[in-house]
């Protein structure tokens, strides 16, 4: 979404740590849901400068990864037809930046129909993606049980190359269903592609969602490492324009 010169968008992001599929409904029912669990938190502040370039950070607890971020919005929809077109770049880094850093860029486009339907299509590049702690962290590591690291990728590749799919449909005049999914497309790409859906709800100046996904990733480089191949994890976002 754009914002308005000198205006700003705080995002909250909250993933409970419990795997929706381990254990009964029972086990799942003495957690509440997985509510009693853990939780990885972000936390995110960007700023208009103009009406058409944000900058902004977002901190994560996974990792203590920081990544700083800008974006400028090339074409608008209303400006000459049906596409809207942004470009991104975006430095993070493990350890409040100090460990891991991982540059990026990419390409948002973006389509919106009346006002029932959004699609969106971002093909990002992570550099690095395959940091050098992971690369350590596999070499010479044997697995005892066969099959046991059957998601994991053993090439050499260190980049990554992904394109996010997102799509947002109304359903009522407060309420939308969401959801997205993020496919490598080359490079690095071990485990499962990330993938999230939820139903979002506005309230007056609000954004509520209530979303269900594979992972807990909430950063470029860390979408470009993927998400479970078998876990499901239940988590909310809180947004708001200033």
């Amino acid at each position: 979404m754009s914002l308005k010169r000198h205006h700003g968008y705080f995002h909250l992001t909250h993933r409970f740590a419990r795997d929706l599929r381990r254990g009964d409904f029972g086990d799942l029912a003495s957690d509440l849901f997985s509510l009693d669990n853990g939780a990885i938190i972000g936390l995110e502040y960007r700023y208009a400068v103009t009406d058409r370039l944000q900058a902004g950070v977002h901190r994560s607890i996974l990792g203590k990864t920081i990544v700083t971020f800008g974006r400028w919005d090339l074409l608008r929809q209303s400006d000459s037809g049906w596409l809207g077109i942004s470009a991104g770049a975006s430095v993070e880094g493990q350890n409040n930046l100090r460990q891991d850093h991982q540059p990026g860029v990419s390409t948002t486009f973006s389509h919106v129909h009346g006002t029932w339907l959004a699609l969106y299509a971002s093909p990002t590049y992570i550099h690095n993606a395959h940091t050098l702690t992971l690369r350590l962290e596999h070499e010479g590591h044997v697995h005892d049980v066969p099959g046991a690291d059957d998601a994991a990728d053993h090439s050499s590749a260190i980049d990554t190359v992904y394109v996010g799919l997102g799509t947002r449909v109304r359903v009522r005049e407060t309420v939308s269903a969401v959801a997205e999914v993020a496919p490598r497309i080359g490079g690095y790409k071990p485990a499962r592609a990330d993938w999230n859906a939820g139903i979002e709800k506005l309230t007056r100046g609000h954004v509520l969602q209530l979303n269900f996904g594979n992972n807990f990733n909430t950063t470029p480089g860390q979408i470009a490492r993927g998400g479970s191949t078998n876990e499901v994890y239940m988590g909310f976002n809180l947004s708001r324009k200033f």
